[in-house]
């Protein structure tokens, strides 16, 4: 199929995030449809265009769902075995090996010192993700999908500085540049230790 020059060719995005499982891979297909279909249905004058809207990929942890640009994701997992680290702080949840490359692997809910309840399920599901040349897999509970957000909908958060905001679904927009800046991100820095 021909596209418009400019505009995103989801099936090449979707299939590139390398899905290790094919029930995981119709899962998201099917609400891929889902999504398409509502798009749709939505009058044309709410519809973003690919040239005003902002693609981000979707996921649950815990209680929270957040958005990462699609732009920056490089493959979704399901979670295998994870080796700790010693002496390294909590939200290093360790590292995996991801096709011969190891992947450390980050829980936001203890970076962003979320509360987590003892009996909660652990993430079955990794998002991996690269930006500032460093690459790295943020835990999930679920991969929701890639959604097209427009830049209007996304509301700024003043006092959570790692996010671009949070949207009308109250999806929180991950700044994964700033993010993977955090000086507690590099292992044996006086703020990273100790944790």
């Amino acid at each position: 199929m021909l596209q418009k020059p400019g505009s995103i060719d989801w099936e090449a995005v979707w299939k590139s995030l390398n899905w290790d499982d094919a029930q995981r891979q119709q899962a998201a297909e099917r609400e891929r449809l889902r999504q398409r279909a509502h798009q749709y249905a939505a009058p044309a004058a709410q519809a973003p265009t690919p040239e005003d809207s902002r693609s981000l990929l979707t996921f649950t942890l815990g209680h929270e769902r957040y958005g990462v640009d699609v732009m920056l994701v490089r493959g979704v997992r399901a979670v295998a075995k994870i080796a700790r680290l010693p002496g390294v702080p909590a939200f290093y949840r360790g590292v995996t090996n991801v096709r011969g490359r190891i992947i450390t692997v980050m829980d936001l809910r203890y970076f962003f010192d979320i509360s987590i309840e003892p009996e909660a399920l652990p993430p079955g599901e990794m998002v991996i993700v690269r930006s500032n040349d460093l690459e790295i897999g943020l835990l999930a509970h679920q991969v929701n999908g890639i959604s097209a957000v427009s830049p209007a909908a996304i509301r700024p958060v003043e006092h959570m500085p790692y996010m671009a905001g949070l949207t009308d679904e109250r999806v929180i927009v991950l700044q994964m540049a700033w993010l993977l800046a955090d000086e507690r991100l590099i292992v044996g820095s006086a703020t990273s230790s100790g944790q």
